[in-house]
This record gives C-alpha cells, sequence and structure tokens, in this order.
C-alpha cells in the first residue's frame, strides 16, 4: 500500500506510518486494544501484527507489514529479529531492482543520444539538395506559365515544408545545455502547431487553438519542453480515430496562469478502452506513444511541473503545470531574481511531503529542481551531471551527512543541509557547506541561493574551494 506520511488512514496504515517515521519495529500483540489501531477495530483486522522497517544500508526503502489474523500473539525476540532479516533482504532486493531499472534508463539514454546524433547528420545532409530543389522550383516558376507554373509552385512549396521539417529535426537532435533558460510556451507551442498544420490538414483533423494572448515565460530545456508537447501532440493525433463521430477528428490546445503556474490543456478524443496512458505504458494509441508519455512525464517533474490526464467521457485531456518565472511574467523582478541567476539544483530528501515543498521554493524562484529519495541515486547523479546546488535533508536516525557531504564535494560548489534545530546563520561561518533549518525561511533560503551562486563562478584551487 501508499500513503502520506502525514496524514495516514485509520486503522494498519497508522502503525505502518509509526514504524517509518521512528524508523524502529513495532509490535502490536492485541490490534483491538492498541491505541494505534483503535479507530480501526473491526473484525477483518488481524489481532496481531507486527511492522518491521526495510534497511538497505541505513536507507530506508518502506514497513514490512506482518500479521496474525486469528488470535492475538506476542511476538518474541526471536520472531522479531527473523522478520528484521527478512524484511532487510526485502529491502536489499528492491534496492538492487531499482539500481537495475536505473543501468536500463541509462542505456536507454545512450541509445536515445546515438540515435538524435544520427538523425542529425542525415538531416543536415538533406539540407543542401533541398534548398536546391527549393531554389529551382521557384525559379522554374517564375519563367513557366500556366499549369507548368502551378506544378513548379506547388513543388516549391513542398520542398519548403521537407525544409523545414529537417531543421526541426536537426533542433531537436541538437545536444542541450544543463542551464536553464526562459521559455515563451505560447511561443512554443504555437510553433509546434505551425509545424504539424500540415499534416493534420490532409487528415482532416480541425484544432481549436486557444492560448493564451500574455507572454508566460518558465525556466527549462527549450528543447526538452519542445520535444515533451510534440510527443502529447501526436499522442493526441493517433487518439482523433476515436472520435464521437465518424470523420469527426479534433484536438483542443488551451493555455492560462493559475496561481504563479501555467496551466496547458491538450484534449482529444477518448479510447476505447478508457485506461490512463500515464499510469499504464502498455494502453495508449500506440506502444510507443505510451512509453514516450513516461519519458515526458519525467522531463517536466525535473522542471518542476507535473502532467495529469483526465477523461470526461468521450473527451481525454493531458493537463499540463509548470511554475512560471514570475520576474518576466508580471514585469516586476523580486530581489531573489534579480541577485541570483537560475541555478540547477538536486534536492534529496526521503519524505515526499518536504521534497515536494522544497522543489515548489525553488522552481518558483525559477531555479531547475530534480528531485531524488535516495542517497545513492544523488551521487550517481551529481558524478554523472552538473548541479550547482544539493540539497540534502537530514532525517532522525540517519547518519549519512557526511558520507554524502564527502562524496559530492568535489562534483559540486554548493552543499546544503537541510535539518531541524540547525543554526541558520552557519551557511555564513565560511564552512564548506552551507546549513538551512526547517522548516525553510524565504530570507534564508535567499541568502543561501546568493551564496550558492557565487560558489558556482568562483574557481577551485586544488582540492578544496575558495570561499
Amino acid at each position: 500500500m501508499a500513503f502520506a506520511l502525514e496524514t495516514p488512514p485509520p486503522g494498519m496504515p497508522t502503525g505502518v506510518s509509526a514504524a517509518f517515521r521512528n524508523r524502529r519495529l513495532l509490535s502490536i500483540p492485541d490490534t483491538r486494544r492498541s491505541p494505534f489501531l483503535k479507530a480501526s477495530a473491526r473484525s477483518d483486522v488481524p489481532r496481531a501484527a507486527m511492522f518491521v522497517p526495510m534497511f538497505a544500508h541505513q536507507e530506508l526503502l518502506g514497513v514490512l507489514e506482518l500479521t496474525l489474523q486469528d488470535r492475538p500473539h506476542f511476538f518474541t525476540q526471536e520472531e522479531q529479529a527473523s522478520a528484521q532479516h527478512i524484511a532487510n533482504q526485502v529491502a536489499a532486493a528492491l534496492k538492487l531492482q531499482e539500481q537495475q531499472n536505473i543501468r536500463e534508463q541509462l542505456f536507454r539514454s545512450e541509445k536515445l543520444a546515438a540515435t538524435g546524433q544520427l538523425i542529425s547528420g542525415v538531416a543536415s545532409e538533406l539540407r543542401n539538395p533541398l534548398e536546391t530543389i527549393l531554389q529551382l522550383a521557384s525559379s522554374l516558376a517564375a519563367e513557366q506559365t500556366g499549369g507548368a507554373s502551378r506544378d513548379m509552385r506547388a513543388l516549391a512549396a513542398e520542398a519548403r515544408h521537407a525544409s523545414e521539417i529537417v531543421s526541426r529535426l536537426v533542433s531537436f537532435a541538437r545536444p542541450e545545455d544543463s542551464k536553464s533558460t526562459p521559455v515563451e510556451m505560447n511561443h512554443l507551442l504555437l510553433s509546434l502547431i505551425e509545424f504539424r498544420a500540415a499534416e493534420w490538414q490532409k487528415q482532416g483533423i480541425h484544432v481549436h487553438n486557444r492560448l493564451s494572448p500574455d507572454l508566460i515565460f518558465v525556466h527549462g530545456s527549450q528543447g526538452q519542453l519542445e520535444q515533451v508537447f510534440l510527443n502529447l501532440l501526436i499522442h493526441a493525433q493517433q487518439c482523433t480515430e476515436y472520435g464521437p463521430q465518424p470523420g469527426e477528428k479534433a484536438i483542443s490546445i488551451v493555455s492560462s496562469l493559475i496561481a504563479r503556474r501555467v496551466l496547458v490543456e491538450i484534449g482529444f478524443p477518448s479510447t476505447p478502452n478508457g485506461t490512463d496512458p500515464l499510469a499504464d505504458p502498455a494502453s495508449g494509441a500506440s506502444s510507443s506513444a505510451a512509453t514516450g508519455l513516461a519519458v515526458c512525464k519525467g522531463i517536466l517533474q525535473t522542471h518542476g511541473g507535473e502532467i495529469y490526464f483526465r477523461m470526461r467521457g468521450a473527451i481525454s485531456k493531458f493537463e499540463v503545470e509548470l511554475p512560471i518565472e514570475s520576474a518576466r511574467t508580471t514585469g516586476v523582478a523580486p530581489e531573489h531574481a534579480k541577485r541570483v541567476r537560475p541555478l540547477t539544483t538536486l534536492v534529496v530528501d526521503s519524505d515526499l511531503t518536504a521534497q515536494k515543498l522544497m522543489v515548489s521554493l525553488l522552481t518558483t524562484r525559477g531555479h531547475r529542481a530534480v528531485p531524488v529519495t535516495s542517497q545513492q541515486e544523488a551521487v550517481d547523479l551529481v558524478q554523472r551531471l552538473k548541479f550547482d546546488c544539493v540539497f540534502f535533508a537530514a532525517r532522525p536516525g540517519n547518519p549519512n551527512w557526511l558520507e554524502m557531504f564527502e562524496r559530492t564535494r568535489v562534483h559540486t560548489p554548493a552543499i546544503v543541509l537541510l535539518t531541524d534545530g540547525f543554526d541558520p546563520d552557519l551557511h555564513r561561518n565560511g564552512t564548506d557547506y552551507l546549513a538551512l533549518a526547517r522548516p525553510v525561511q524565504d530570507s534564508d533560503l535567499d541568502d543561501v541561493l546568493e551564496v550558492a551562486a557565487e560558489r558556482t563562478e568562483t574557481p577551485r584551487t586544488g582540492s578544496g574551494r575558495e570561499r
């Protein structure tokens, strides 16, 4: 099962939450007399239960629940020790599976990068012949009359369209800069609509374009966001064959501002199976498109955004939310936007609620935040990718802060410790690491980001850093 630790549902999840928070085994001999489970003393609740935290090298991955259905039972020390051993073995297996998934993702990423380079090379080779065809067709159209002239103009138009497709392919295949840049969303969406317009017209697809007239800027990678929305539009195009009326094919594209976030809605006909293509990679208009939707979701999350699938009868839609860059949208630059350039940050926190809050604080300031839950995953990312700053949340019973600091300090200019009971002024004392006290205050976060930005511009001296 999965639920929010802050507000677990009554019954057994309450005991799971207590064991996870305290990082200790919880044994309940009689659930009907337990203060944890008193709100759910029903006949279908097991009479005895044991909640065992699952550790993989001091990293807490979850809780294993062991129950006895028919009678109360006092679990002995030997039973508790055996259960803890089993839970740790399960955690180790889950960790190995996670590492295998990461390796597979890296392998797929490398294949995609190689494919992109191949496409870029082929597209570049096609550019010159297409330009020659366009020039010759235009020249012949000016010299010819009647039907020959019309044919030459049609040939020139098709060559121009092919040239635009080649330019778009080269743009998609171009390596991306890791730094975030302001991206105007309505211009990006309009360019994609124009790019697909000719094919949609041939297929008889009608487009309802309701983009906001306002300029809406977000921070992110122009190429990655283009690939995300192009993938969503292609998925919508493939679903138009399921229109409510025969021959009725339509896609709607809407953009709006809601509470300092941009909302992009892409509507299309619902598929007959009615499944969520984001939750079920095997569903959707085609398997390749569904697989691409999982990649889209990951890219949007690294930009501080999220994607949702909604279905209302015969109409389905994707809803994409992204944090806006307030300085460009409102015309009034806040103090932190004036003094701190956009940073690429890594947020390491096993508490998903706190992690999401920290990502929101960073993305609303125009910074790019990549969330991870495990220390090992964070170390792997820091060694492979460039981050300006790493935020690491220290949790009770987690002794890995110093290990995390030592393994990442060589690769990252600024490392910030998020913890309770820490003096917020520690980041001003000239130490190699910075510190933020929870709950995070806006002024303290702005000060830390300013120091982190300064450190990214400070050259290394030997194995250490200038302060």
